[in-house]
């Protein structure tokens, strides 16, 4: 319950994907046949190296780094049986819509699904890494559809290397800025709460949850339209009804 309020209040969490449910999650491999140092091997050394990297890949995120990373997993699909039973406490929860003009929805990119774990290639464009490392998954997750928006910490080091670079070029100021608050890793963040657009209440939640939660969108996001959704009586959907 505190989570939702939460929500209607304009704080957002971003988690660290090392507790996922997903075993999977960012466990993309390093390719080390792309590596510019094979070049400077004789075939037998490198094809020796490549049978050894084969066994056993070296993973392109370390455990440290996955601890540092905040995630907002997002869905396109607020209907979804399956994402209901699974992360709102089985259907007893709320599902809210965002409108995706308004930071951070608005940075949040497309999850693609693939049969193949994720290679990370050696000198490869950040874009390009940035989508088979964070944002790819198994297609067993498909269903859920998602996007996510993604803050990553910011080392004293960086902290650093941007004060310098201001120093050295003060028109840089707005970009620096923006990045720094851009980011930040796990944890709660403000939004607008013009971003709330919808509040889905679960089909088992309880009458006293319901109350609750009416009342304190009612307060804090009165432009939101709210929804009880319905088990369906003939087919295995979920169906939404409005309240006034």
């Amino acid at each position: 319950m505190s989570r939702a309020i939460d929500l209607l209040n304009g704080r957002i969490y971003f988690s660290a994907p090392a507790g996922f449910n997903d075993p999977f999650e960012l466990s993309a491999k390093v390719n080390i046949s792309s590596s510019p140092l094979l070049s400077a091997l004789s075939q037998k050394e490198r094809d020796e190296v490549l049978r050894i990297f084969r066994l056993r890949p070296p993973t392109a995120l370390s455990e440290d780094w996955k601890e540092k990373v905040g995630i907002l997993c997002l869905s396109e699909d607020p209907a979804n049986i399956l994402m209901w039973s699974h992360y709102a406490n089985n259907h007893s929860g709320i599902c809210i819509g965002f409108d995706t003009d308004h930071k951070p929805f608005s940075s949040a990119h497309l999850v693609s699904y693939s049969d193949e774990r994720p290679a990370a290639e050696f000198n490869s464009d950040p874009e390009k890494l940035l989508t088979r490392v964070l944002l790819t998954k198994s297609k067993h997750w498909s269903y859920e559809r998602e996007w996510r928006s993604i803050k990553r910490t910011i080392e004293s080091d960086e902290l650093n290397f941007y004060y310098g670079s201001f120093e050295s070029d003060p028109a840089r100021l707005d970009e620096i800025a923006n990045t720094i608050e851009e980011n930040g890793g796990p944890g709660l963040y403000n939004f607008e709460k013009e971003a709330l657009r919808s509040i889905f209440l679960g089909a088992k939640i309880t009458s006293n949850h319901r109350k609750q939660l009416v009342q304190a969108a009612r307060l804090a996001c009165p432009q939101a339209k709210i929804f009880q959704m319905e088990l369906d009586h003939n087919y295995f959907w979920l169906n939404r009804k409005r309240l006034k």
